[in-house]
This record gives C-alpha cells, structure tokens and sequence, in this order.
C-alpha cells in the first residue's frame, strides 16, 4: 500500500531516511517571549519496506498519557522487526500543552486544533502547527491514527472513532482499522476540520482512538498504557506492518452513531458519587435505571440528584469521583438498541 494522492507536494522533512530512528524538530515561529515554537517529530524506519503510519498525540494538550504510550512502544519496536514507518508527532500542540489546556491560548482565530486542518502556513500558530503536521505526516502516509484520552476533566475514555462521511472505500477501511484498534466501542462520527477529515479526503483510511485520561492511579494508566500499546500494534497488523491478524480471538465490538449516545449531565453542582470508576467500565453494558453516580450538595451534604442509566445500553464514557458544576459531562452511555455488534 502507498500513498497515491496528488495532493502531496514537498518531500517531508524525513525523506529518504535509513532503518533507525530519526527524531527532530520543526521551527513554526518566534513568539513572543522571544522562544522559538518548535514541532517535534519522530520517525522510526523498519528494516523492511512498507506502508507508512502517521501517529499525532496531544491535539489537545491535557491529553499525554497516548503520548508516553507511544515512547514505551518505539523501545520496543527498535528491538524488533517490522515493515514500512511510523511517523509519530508526540506533541501536536505544544501552545496547549504549555498551559496544560484543551486549546491554544490565543487572541485569535482557531484555536481548536482538532477543527484545524490541513492548517495555514500564514495564520495563527494553531494553524502553523497543524499546517507542519500536514507536510510533514498527513500527506505522506497510508493510514493515520489520530490519538486523544480523557484530559483534566477527570473522564475515562476506551474508544476509536471513523469518520462517517468519508468516500464509501475510505469509510470501510477505517471501519477495518478501528476494528483492529481493538477497543470495545467504535464511533461514527465527524468533525470538520480534523485531522482524519482531511486525510480521508486523499484516500487514507484513519482512526481516533480515545484511551485512557489524566491522573488516573497506577492501575489504571497502566491499563489504558497497554491498551494503546495493543492497539497501535493491531493497526500496523492490519496495514501489513507487523504479522499476525488484528482480529484473531477479538470479542464483538459495539458500532453505533453519535444519534445512539446520550449524555447525562448533573442540573447542579455539587460532588459527584461515581459508581464507575475502573477502566474495565467503559464499553460494559448498564441495563435501564442503573444508578451510575448521585451529586451530593457539599453545603448542605444533602444528595442532590441521582444520575441513572436512560436505557439498555453500554458506558460510553464516566467520572471520575469529584467536584462536578452543574451540566457537566457526568457520564454517556449508547443506546443498544440504536448500536450493532461487528
């Protein structure tokens, strides 16, 4: 498989490298503190060729732990074979990261690098950062994951994602990778702007994995640590990379559209009571009524409300135990009925 879009222009900067490692970084511009806003990438060259697989962590910058996942992966690869390159940004957006937040902190424009691409090479720094990730890996792979977790919000997240208004080809190959990708939930979804947007347009099938989140414990990061590490290394058996089929011994996983999901938010702060706290949650199925959390009001230590499941369904997302504002994302769970098993 390579890329055969015409739509790519200059080499990247990684043209042309040998098996091994390469690792740099990108100038994007000189900001205002007078630092220079640089992009890093990494490359790892297999010692057969073969597809190439782009990998961006940290469009968001409250979002590390796929990141860290990555770094524990490429040590293991470089000790191993494997066909064709991964081509990997660690931090997509270092301006969100730097202030630990969703978006970049800035006077203008978008700032939203998940509704970015393909970037502009004259806007504003999102926009450059987005636009180097497009020349440098969008442009030159065959497939892409695009990889974001719960951030600081406290949620747990153990899902993929495709975009359900890709070319029939592109869709169906997504759907393929995301099923390889492992996890229990697989999400239709869209998102103009995005990085999977963009690519699915030149034909490269694409995957959004949310796994994981921020502060999670021991046990948990290392749940959601091998869960990514599985996940990478189902994609790459799916694009021929790495032998093995993805999907030998795989249990069903539930596909289901973003009409299928409802959240379930609190009508007032207060603390949230979860009753969903391990990452084996997510993705397990909650029957009609199931009382998933109850929001105490911490002035009074009355219980403000119960937060119950609406239907039969599967926890697409939960909360941590914590401080919760009114409308908060509590928890989301899929409705059965409106999903299918693959």
């Amino acid at each position: 498989m390579s890329v055969a879009n015409d739509q790519r222009k200059s080499n990247p900067v990684w043209a042309g490298r040998e098996e091994g490692l390469f690792s740099t970084r990108l100038d994007i511009a000189r900001m205002l503190t007078g630092a220079m806003l640089q992009l890093p990438l990494h490359v790892l060259t297999g010692r057969q060729p073969g597809p190439t697989l782009g990998i961006t962590c940290m469009v968001h910058g409250d979002e590390p732990l796929p990141s860290i996942a990555i770094r524990n992966l490429f040590r293991e690869l470089q000790q191993g074979g494997f066909n064709g390159r991964l081509v990997v940004v660690p931090v997509s957006n270092p301006l969100a990261m730097a202030a630990f937040n969703r978006q970049s902190n800035e006077q203008h424009g978008k700032t939203d690098m998940h509704e970015a691409f393909p970037g502009n090479k004259r806007g504003n720094l999102t926009q450059r950062l987005a636009f180097a990730i497009t020349e440098n890996v969008l442009n030159h792979v065959d497939g892409f994951i695009d990889f974001h977790s719960g951030g600081t919000g406290g949620r747990l997240q153990n899902r993929c994602g495709f975009n359900g208004k890709a070319p029939d080809e592109v869709r169906k190959r997504s759907i393929e990778l995301c099923q390889a990708f492992g996890t229990s939930l697989i999400q239709e979804s869209n998102v103009p702007g995005s990085a999977s947007d963009y690519i699915n347009g030149l034909g490269v099938p694409s995957v959004g994995g949310e796994v994981g989140g921020c502060y999670l414990g021991p046990e948990a990061t290392s749940f959601f640590m091998q869960q990514i590490d599985a996940s990478v290394r189902g994609v790459m058996s799916a694009l021929g990379m790495l032998p093995g089929s993805p999907l030998e011994g795989r249990p069903k996983q539930v596909l289901f559209s973003l009409k299928a999901k409802r959240e379930l938010r609190p009508t007032h702060g207060g603390y949230l009571v979860s009753h969903f706290e391990r990452p084996e949650h997510i993705g397990s199925r909650v029957e009609k009524d199931t009382k998933l959390g109850e929001v105490i009001d911490v002035h009074t230590y009355e219980i403000h409300e119960e937060i119950r499941a609406p239907f039969d369904g599967y926890l697409f997302f939960s909360r941590y135990s914590g401080l919760v504002e009114g409308g908060t994302q509590a928890f989301a769970v899929i409705d059965a009925a409106a999903s299918s098993l693959i």
